[in-house]
Order: C-alpha cells, then sequence, then structure tokens
C-alpha cells in the first residue's frame, strides 16, 4: 500500500516538473509537495549619479501544493510532529544575495544575509552603490541568491531530523540612473494614501528645456507596499515651459509603515526614456487619525464612562443611607 502511494507521488510531481527534487526517508510519515521561488525587486530604483544606497525587497513566493499522507504504522505523537515539519519545505533558509556590478554602476557591499524567510513574507537589503556621473538611462544588475531548503524531515521518538539541501537562484533588477540634463521636472506630488487604502496620486511634470517634447506620456514606478492600478497616462506635446499633470490610481498594503518612500516617475517620449524619482511620505495622508490612535480614544471613552457610572452609584448609595438615617 506504501508503494503505491509513493507511485502516486511521483505521478503528481512528474506533472508538476518537479520529479528530479524528489526524496524520501524510509520511515516517512507524510511527503509535500512544494514549490520555493524567490523574487527581488528594487524599491528605490531610480538613482541619481554619485554615492548612494539600493533597497533590494527579497520576497518568497513559494507555497505548499500538497501534503500527502504516506504511512500511518507508527507513534502518532511522530506523525503530528512530522506533519507540522514538513509545512517547513517551502521556507528559505540561510540566505545570502550578492549584487554584482555591471556599467557604470559599482556595487561596494558585500553579500547580505537572511537567516529565515518564510513563504510569503519578505525582507529588505541594502547595498552601498556608486553610480558614474556620466551614467543615465535603464540598467540590469545581476542579483546571485543562494539559500538553504529542507527536502524531507524524519521524525523518530520526537526528535526531528530534517534533511537540507543548497540551491540558488539568479535575479536580475533595473535600476535606473538619471542625469542633470533632463529636458522634464517634476513641478509638485499631492496624494491621498494611506496604509490599506486606495486612493489618487496626482504629479505635476513641467518642460524646462528649450523644445517641445512631443507624444509624451507617464507611468508610475513603485514597489511594495505601493500597487499602481492605472496604466501609462499620455500627456500629449509639452511645449517648453509647458506643465502637465498626471493622476495615478494607487493601493497601499495594510502593513506599511508611516514612513518615506521612493518612487519614480516614468516619462517616455519620441525623444527621450527618463525615470524622475521622488519622495512620497504616508504621515498626515488620507486618514488624520490611525487605527492605534482610534483605539486609544475609544478605551479613554469607556474608562471615562465608567467613571461616570461608579460616581453615580456612589451618590445614590450615600442618598439611601441618609435616608435610613432620618
Amino acid at each position: 500500500m506504501e508503494l503505491l502511494k509513493i507511485i502516486c507521488i511521483l505521478l503528481i510531481l512528474v506533472g508538476l516538473g518537479q520529479a528530479e527534487d524528489i526524496i524520501f526517508f524510509a520511515d516517512d510519515h507524510y511527503k509535500s509537495i512544494s514549490h520555493l521561488q524567490l523574487n527581488a525587486s528594487a524599491t528605490n530604483p531610480a538613482l541619481s549619479p554619485g554615492d548612494g544606497v539600493l533597497r533590494i525587497s527579497i520576497a518568497n513566493q513559494g507555497r505548499i501544493e500538497e501534503l500527502i499522507p504516506i504511512s500511518s504504522s507508527d507513534s502518532p505523537d511522530d506523525i503530528l510532529q512530522e506533519q507540522r515539519e514538513e509545512m517547513n519545505s517551502s521556507v528559505a533558509m540561510d540566505v545570502r544575495a550578492a549584487l554584482q556590478s555591471a556599467g557604470p554602476i559599482q556595487v561596494t557591499s558585500g553579500v547580505q544575509h537572511i537567516a529565515i524567510l518564510p513563504a510569503g513574507e519578505a525582507r529588505e537589503l541594502q547595498f552601498n552603490i556608486s553610480i558614474d556621473r556620466r551614467a543615465s538611462g535603464w540598467y540590469d544588475l545581476p542579483l546571485r541568491v543562494d539559500y538553504v531548503r529542507m527536502v524531507d524531515v524524519s521524525v523518530s521518538d520526537g526528535e526531528a531530523f530534517p534533511l537540507h539541501q543548497p540551491s540558488n537562484q539568479s535575479l536580475n533588477l533595473r535600476i535606473y540612473a538619471f542625469g542633470d540634463k533632463d529636458d522634464l521636472r517634476i513641478a509638485g506630488v499631492r496624494s491621498h494614501l494611506y496604509p490599506g487604502g486606495e486612493g489618487s496620486l496626482i504629479i505635476a511634470v513641467e518642460n524646462i528645456g528649450e523644445d517641445i517634447v512631443p507624444n509624451c506620456s507617464a507611468s508610475l514606478i513603485a514597489a511594495p507596499p505601493f500597487r499602481v492600478k492605472s496604466r501609462d497616462l499620455p500627456l500629449g506635446d509639452l511645449s517648453p515651459g509647458e506643465m502637465a499633470s498626471a493622476s495615478f490610481l494607487v493601493e497601499v498594503d495594510g502593513d506599511a509603515a508611516w514612513e518615506e518612500y521612493q518612487l519614480g516617475l516614468g516619462l517616455r517620449s519620441e525623444k527621450m526614456d527618463l525615470v524622475l524619482p521622488f519622495e512620497l511620505s504616508l504621515k498626515g495622508s488620507g486618514r488624520l487619525i490611525s487605527n492605534g490612535a482610534i483605539l486609544f480614544i475609544a478605551l479613554l471613552a469607556l474608562l471615562v464612562l465608567l467613571a461616570i457610572i461608579l460616581r453615580r452609584q456612589k451618590l445614590l448609595y450615600g442618598r439611601k443611607r441618609r435616608i435610613k438615617r432620618l
């Protein structure tokens, strides 16, 4: 019967294209079919020439596809513990990220380390970089990520014996270096954004050059916690000194911090393709009172109400005592 289960698992893995990764312990009680995929994105993809810091978000988008029982001929406690341990097969451990230099962008930081990265979570890493003064445009930076994952686990007498396997991924990061001679600039930014909400982000663009910028369009470049809902927006032809505005619909993750973030405004025309960076703060946007403040106010109001009730009861008790004396 156990042999039949193993054959069924192998057939499932062949269908998922993971048969080469399967490893069994002889005394397995459960086998998890999992997928581990790491992705990386730059949270500040637009940088100016010179020395700076590139912030990178590493996300584990892995998941457990299926947890299949194999054997039930051992201690129930061991079987239950192995079931829980098998859920760690989508966790990336001992993650080491190495960012490599490319073109005019030099990486001056070494390997960055993340001890553990569970599925569905992300961590931010920072790399020191130096961009040549003459750099302008998009560049690809190679990012190698090495990690360890659990491919199987055995439990005996309450002790877990995981089997770990090293793995790696080669990723690319798109970075934009902007020069000092751009004909377009951001004249102003206005937002109605707050954590857990959706609102508009309005950006005013001005042509400070001497020539017309024909057939210009704008796009918003952002990384989590921002999720852009709008597509590219046409701005038309921009004459020297003329301004245009682009309004984007943006959703903000509920766990976003009340701090400043760097985003980029992509501008494209027949003669140029550039990104203008800008900073956006969630402080004071949207709701004026945070969830924590609302909870504090509610508790304070409850305490005041209880104090009033206790005071009234004390007064009533005093009146009753006076009436009895009379």
